[in-house]
């Protein structure tokens, strides 16, 4: 799911949220995603099985959690789907957010299958193309040098 304006969104099982994840460990109100301040963050809707922000849980069973700031690279983890989150200013992107990088891998554990998405290492040719493109963007402008 992508997340790219800089307003409310939310998470859930079914309904009208930027992020949909069709489990049952997920709640049908899962999880807040707000945009204040030039930052995002996100709050846990009080729900049973909980929203991890980098292995942590953020509020007890059935209790509305405190507003938590989301960073570049953090790992969330709502059901059994763990998201790495990639937060840009403006247009700019991290040489993982080269298009054909993101990986999904399914497991099972105790609790049930696992799916995680991951982002794997870019290529030389990945990486030369991002040279590339940020002497594109200097030649005409698109970065502050």
């Amino acid at each position: 799911a992508v997340v790219s304006t800089q307003s409310t969104g939310s998470i859930g099982r079914e309904g009208n949220h930027v992020a949909v994840f069709s489990e049952i460990r997920v709640s049908k109100r899962h999880a807040t995603i707000s945009y204040s301040s030039e930052k995002f963050y996100i709050t846990d809707e009080g729900t049973v099985n909980g929203t991890f922000l980098n292995g942590q849980r953020l509020s007890t069973q059935k209790t509305v959690s405190e507003r938590f700031e989301l960073s570049h690279l953090d790992e969330l983890k709502v059901g059994s789907t763990t998201l790495q989150l990639h937060i840009h200013q403006n247009n700019d992107t991290c040489q993982w957010c080269e298009p054909g990088l993101n990986t999904e891998s399914n497991t099972t554990t105790s609790s049930g299958p696992t799916t995680t998405s991951t982002i794997s290492e870019p290529p030389t040719l990945y990486k030369q193309r991002a040279v590339q493109n940020n002497k594109l963007k200097r030649k005409y402008k698109l970065l502050g040098n």
